[in-house]
């Protein structure tokens, strides 16, 4: 089955409009997408909605599944920022939702937003990057308020390599991913960032498997001509470290399908 979970859309900070990302995901073959624009607790954030802007992404679901639900199966996800000091907050604002499912990512490190503002990453070693972004991203997988793990590895996007092995942090988030019941994403954009690679690398790929932690794929598109991907490639690599299986979700239900 053709999958693609992590799309966004103008509502956010993608370039094309639920429609076009619709028509582009039914020429490229696939048979279920998912939404997953981004959310942020913190406002004013001028690539992510608010709190109170969540139900304008509700009601577009319902319409385009009107318009092309007989077509394509159309999922209602959402792309959360987590903070740890503000987790009841993120909690009340999505209970009242009927998501498809929850994507939980590191987008911050305290107030620094190092995924776009790469002036703080002289100020310290990789290694301890590296120790930061995964406890955060620990406590957001403990949190219970996600789904799936967004680009687990993210920390590397500008290259960010670590000085030494980070094999046991990845066993632990991979040991802490599976007791706490998320998924995780194969997010393919990597590829085209800086860093060159998937999010995840192989490495924590390989401690993810070896844990147990379902997978599921993402082109993280920000426009129509990014759906779908590497999706080839991910496909390869999740078999040849020993995937089997995809994740599905539906009513924040996995469902686990062959690869």
């Amino acid at each position: 089955m053709n999958i693609d979970y992590h799309m966004h859309t103008n509502l956010s900070d993608g370039h094309n409009t639920h429609e076009e990302m619709i028509l582009a995901a039914l020429e490229k073959g696939f048979d279920e997408i998912g939404f997953s624009d981004h959310f942020n607790i913190k406002q004013p954030c001028k690539w992510a909605i608010g709190a109170d802007e969540i139900i304008q992404l509700e009601r577009k679901i319902f319409e385009m599944r009107e318009e092309f639900g007989h077509r394509i199966s159309i999922l209602f996800g959402l792309e959360v920022d987590y903070f740890n000091d503000r987790e009841d907050d993120i909690r009340k604002s999505l209970q009242q939702f009927n998501f498809d499912y929850v994507i939980g990512s590191i987008h911050f490190l305290g107030d620094w937003n190092y995924d776009t503002d790469k002036s703080r990453y002289v100020e310290f070693s990789n290694d301890f990057l590296y120790e930061w972004y995964f406890r955060e991203l620990q406590k957001a997988a403990k949190s219970g308020l996600f789904d799936i793990m967004g680009h687990p590895d993210l920390i590397k996007k500008f290259r960010i390599w670590p000085e030494t092995s980070q094999n046991q942090l990845f066993e632990e988030t991979a040991r802490i991913f599976a007791e706490s019941g998320v998924a995780f994403e194969i997010n393919t954009s990597g590829k085209d960032r800086p860093c060159g690679e998937f999010f995840p690398g192989n490495e924590l790929l390989k401690a993810l498997c070896n844990a147990g932690v379902p997978v599921t794929l993402g082109s993280d598109s920000h426009n129509k001509e990014q759906i779908g991907c590497h999706f080839d490639e991910a496909r390869t690599i999740l078999t040849e470290i020993g995937y089997t299986k995809i994740t599905r979700f539906r009513n924040r239900k996995r469902i686990a399908v062959t690869i």
